[in-house]
């Protein structure tokens, strides 16, 4: 395997790889020579996130970059949209009543905007 290549033969690969970064070579290499990536970890998984996040000009508000708060936002956006079953789907809640447990400030806010188009409109 990749233990086979000693440090100058991977200099060469390097130095042979053109306009490409470092990066992009080994990651070639390492798929050509079928090693297995590492198993990714909570902060490597925060990189990517943050990586896609910039290249898509999304701003970033605190717990968005870790698991959780990637899961809650999906979650907030699914029962938000008028999707809860989708939301309780794919948080893979037991029942309906935990996702609307997670979620009663929407249903919250949501009953104080009737309230406030009922009363606006007298």
């Amino acid at each position: 395997m990749i233990d086979e290549y000693d440090e100058k033969t991977v200099s060469r690969w390097l130095e042979d790889g053109g306009d490409r970064t470092k990066t992009e070579i080994l990651d070639a290499l390492l798929r050509k020579k079928e090693v297995p990536p590492p198993a990714l970890t909570k902060n490597g998984g925060r990189r990517v996130m943050k990586t896609l996040c910039n290249e898509a000009n999304i701003e970033i508000d605190g717990e968005y970059l870790k698991p959780h708060g990637g899961r809650r936002r999906l979650g907030h956006e699914l029962y938000a949209s008028g999707k809860p079953e989708y939301a309780q789907q794919a948080l893979r809640h037991q029942s309906i009543e935990t996702t609307h447990e997670a979620y009663s400030d929407i249903k919250n806010e949501d009953v104080a905007n009737v309230i406030d188009d009922v009363v606006g409109s007298d």
